[in-house]
């Protein structure tokens, strides 16, 4: 023993086991002692969990801006038109398979991305018998032309498809962040 006197100790506050003054850190709980330690719940939400909080709210409230600016496809309606497509019918080891395409043009001034395609196929009557609507993962810039394929998994027979009208029903802006 030293002539000093015991050695001084206190009690952690997480886990109230006896610890050296001086440490920092408890060596049974492994918890950081001191006020600004990321570990000190308040110090955490301050500085991790209030400005993560923060941003999810602003995304949140303002995260159509962020998601998808203007201009919106539906102010833009028929800027994006479909030249030219074909059906085809492609036999695969899940059964048949219906592919339908073509080539998109954006008439336009604006960078359209994830062109929405809404197929609707008729049988030799007129009458719908199968619709699919289809998200593409590319971008068409203004002016420019792009070739599409839509696969669509067909709820009937083939040969009760004799024909089929295909558009684009929405786009995102491709200014948008994600």
């Amino acid at each position: 023993m030293n002539s000093d006197g015991p050695k001084a100790d206190k009690t952690c506050r997480y886990c109230a086991e006896r610890i050296p003054a001086a440490a920092k850190l408890c060596p049974r709980c492994r918890q950081w002692l001191t006020f600004l330690s990321f570990r000190n719940p308040l110090i955490y939400f301050l500085f991790i969990a209030g400005p993560m909080l923060a941003i999810m709210g602003l995304l949140f409230y303002r995260g159509e801006q962020f998601l998808n600016p203007p201009p919106y496809y539906s102010d833009f309606k028929g800027s994006l038109q479909i030249l030219k497509s074909n059906m085809n019918w492609v036999e695969s080891s899940d059964g048949a398979l219906l592919f339908v395409t073509g080539i998109l043009t954006n008439q336009s001034q604006v960078v359209w991305k994830e062109p929405e395609f809404e197929c609707r196929f008729f049988n030799p009557k007129g009458e719908l018998i199968d619709a699919a609507t289809r998200s593409s993962y590319f971008t068409i810039l203004p002016g420019a032309d792009s070739a599409f394929r839509v696969s669509v998994k067909p709820a009937v027979r083939s040969n009760d498809y004799a024909s089929f009208r295909i558009s684009i029903g929405n786009a995102r802006n491709g200014r948008s962040v994600f």
